[in-house]
């Protein structure tokens, strides 16, 4: 990542996203920012569906959609995740009604294949973004919310010239917790497994045993989880993800990216897993691999 030009003490400017109070756009991070992976973590909310009669004339429906707001209200407590990045279907859906795939028919589908098709046009990193910003909705007791804690991880990795595979990490790092909290960090770990090195895969995997060295002992649990890799090759690069970048960065008053400067890394990252580009017939389903 080129982000030689970044300083600590680059120029507060106000953000209109309210994701951070600093921007780096005129920066290497501002067109380059921070990468991520995997594919399918795509979370959209299915509201109650209405029953559609499955013989219509379907060449004509335009069913009626309600949209999840851009801007949500806030909430107390836990709540359903809200859909930011992209439009999400939850009310008015039709539905179908066979009970097995053997039992439907070509009206059927048409219904299915209709009221799907907005969905294919949801990519990869939109899904990821929209993961991040339900991390905002979550701070369980901490000085700043979950994606606050993000950015501003991600932000110290940039400063400090890290691969944007560390900076991916560092982003995404939590992200499992808008998924589940138990878990969250190898649920963050598979999100990017398969964009970024084996040092910041593991880094997220293991972050919150890494992390237990600067307060197992106020809670009474062990700080010495990570010599269980110590001997690792990847051990240095956790070490240093976690004491320099993840465990400091609960400062409310920290200039962090605001997340609109990681976006064109998430991206590039996912432009393998562009849906648009996959071009998959039957043949290839059947397709016998070579013997070996």
């Amino acid at each position: 990542m080129d982000s030689k030009d970044t300083k600590n003490n680059d120029p507060v400017i106000s953000c209109d996203d309210d994701e951070s109070t600093h921007s780096s756009s005129k920066t290497g991070l501002g067109k380059a920012a921070a990468g991520v992976a995997v594919g399918a973590v795509a979370a959209a909310g299915v509201g109650a569906p209405r029953k559609a009669s499955a013989f219509f004339n379907w060449q004509f429906w335009d069913p009626s959609r309600v949209i999840m707001p851009d801007n949500p209200a806030p909430c107390s407590g836990v709540c359903a995740p809200q859909a930011t990045e992209f439009p999400t279907v939850i009310d008015n859906e039709p539905t179908t009604s066979f009970t097995s795939m053997d039992r439907s028919n070509f009206f059927q589908w048409m219904t299915i294949a209709s009221s799907s098709s907005k969905m294919h046009s949801v990519t990869y990193d939109k899904a990821i973004i929209n993961l991040l910003r339900q991390c905002k909705r979550y701070s369980f007791g901490m000085p700043v919310n979950v994606m606050q804690h993000c950015l501003q991880t991600a932000t110290r990795a940039a400063r400090a010239n890290a691969s944007d595979d560390l900076v991916l990490a560092a982003l995404l790092h939590d992200v499992g917790i808008a998924i589940s909290y138990p878990g969250h960090a190898q649920i963050a770990a598979a999100i990017i497994r398969s964009s970024v090195s084996e040092a910041a895969y593991r880094s997220v995997f293991h972050h919150h045993e890494f992390e237990l060295a600067h307060y197992g002992h106020r809670i009474g649990e062990s700080t010495t989880m990570r010599d269980l890799y110590i001997h690792e090759s990847w051990y240095a690069t956790a070490a240093h993800f976690v004491d320099e970048w993840v465990q400091v960065s609960y400062d409310p008053n920290y200039p962090s990216y605001p997340l609109r400067d990681f976006k064109p890394l998430i991206r590039d990252k996912f432009r393998n897993y562009d849906t648009g580009s996959m071009e998959v017939t039957m043949s290839d389903c059947f397709r016998e691999e070579p013997a070996n």
